[in-house]
């Protein structure tokens, strides 16, 4: 039995690794919640981010300073070209510099700024107390289920490797922590706690006009255009719309074969049904766009937290969302609808139930998803994820 770390009750040296951090936006809500994450740590705490230098499928740099600590909202971040042999080893070798009590690894399936940071420390070059992971969702079935094969080859050479033994994984629910314990076995070390946000304290009620008259349903879609984000089911159930809807598709086109499929589907809609896609939303724009529509529509396969749905709901615009997110609590509370599964027929009837309300009942449901964002973000916050590991004893 370890002690517990010496900055349990100080402050500590954190070296986050991450896929991409801002002003990268096209990985969406998991920017976010990391962004979040690490302006949110304790004051005490010197936290530094190892990420990328570019946006997720882009290849053109960001417009930062590329293989050097620079500072970003008060945190420091280091964009390597991790591509480069000679640019990873050195953002390793700076880490190392830093003399870290906790690494934190924010993503699972990545080579080079997840496997390799963790492979070092187990080597000894990389020292720290402890090691915390945070697979974001990547555990979950629907999600293992994708690119099995090299997910699967990825999971047992990481065992093989004996990388899983003393690490503690960051779950953001208790259906991520399950996932968790049924690849890794139920003593596996888990921290359940909430992802942060840097939303308001209080919902933005403003566009909630009084005189919205009755309109076409105004739906909007944010994600990458993959199938696991389900936007296809949006798609087919709109086909059978009585009255006018639009659509408006917001997305990196990740996947180029299920964004086809996808366009196929637009086609086939009548033609009081419009649809149209959209790039990517910075994510300093997404709730102000996102506060224009009647409903934020979101299909997805399984969200370990789901950041744009606290987005959609902070600018009182609800959510219907397929019941694989831990958000179906606040959205039957008012905050919007839960599909009961991801078929056509159930999301076909919540869109026409939906699409058949005028103007005052839109505006009574915006007024609701207000509410539910406010009975959320009123709700006691446990200590940051950094505290509660660096204070409990290791084993």
């Amino acid at each position: 039995m370890m002690t517990p770390s010496r900055a349990a009750a100080e402050g500590a040296s954190v070296v986050v690794f991450a896929t991409r951090y801002p002003p990268a936006f096209r990985g969406g809500g998991p920017i976010r919640t990391l962004e979040a994450l690490v302006r949110s740590a304790p004051v005490a705490y010197d936290v530094r981010v190892v990420t990328r230098d570019t946006d997720q499928g882009d290849p053109r740099p960001l417009p930062v300073a590329a293989d050097v600590w620079s500072a970003r909202d008060g945190v420091t971040v280091r964009y390597a070209s991790v591509g480069r042999l000679r640019s990873l080893a050195a953002a390793m070798a700076s880490a190392r510099a830093s003399r870290p009590e906790l690494v934190y690894v924010n993503s699972f399936f990545d080579l080079r700024l997840s496997i390799v940071p963790q492979l070092l420390r187990k080597l000894g070059y990389l020292r720290s107390d402890r090691l915390l992971v945070a697979p974001r969702g990547e555990f979950g079935l629907a999600a293992i289920s994708s690119k099995s094969r090299k997910k699967n080859l990825f999971l047992t050479l990481y065992r093989v490797l004996g990388l899983h033994r003393d690490v503690v994984w960051h779950a953001s629910s208790n259906a991520e922590k399950a996932d968790v314990e049924r690849l890794w076995g139920p003593t596996a070390q888990v921290v359940v706690r909430e992802n942060d946000t840097l939303l308001p304290a209080k919902s933005d009620r403003g566009g909630i006009a009084s005189d919205t008259v009755d309109g076409p349903l105004a739906l909007v879609s944010v994600g990458r255009l993959v199938e696991h984000k389900g936007l296809h089911l949006v798609l087919g159930a709109l086909a059978e719309a009585s009255r006018p809807t639009e659509l408006d598709v917001y997305g990196p086109a990740e996947d180029e074969g299920y964004t086809e499929r996808c366009r196929a589907l637009v086609e086939q809609l009548p033609g009081h049904v419009t649809v149209r896609f959209h790039e990517a939303l910075p994510h300093e724009e997404v709730r102000r766009t996102v506060a224009r529509y009647d409903a934020l529509v979101m299909p997805t396969a399984g969200e370990n937290f789901g950041h744009v749905i606290a987005e959609a709901l902070s600018v009182s615009c609800p959510v219907i969302c397929s019941d694989t997110t831990p958000w179906s609590g606040t959205l039957r509370a008012g905050g919007g609808v839960v599909v009961p599964d991801r078929t056509m027929p159930s999301w076909r009837t919540a869109l026409v139930e939906y699409g058949a309300t005028d103007g005052a009942h839109r505006r009574e449901r915006r007024a609701r998803a207000g509410e539910a964002y406010d009975q959320w973000k009123s709700q006691t916050a446990t200590p940051h994820v950094f505290e509660l590991v660096l204070s409990a004893p290791a084993v």
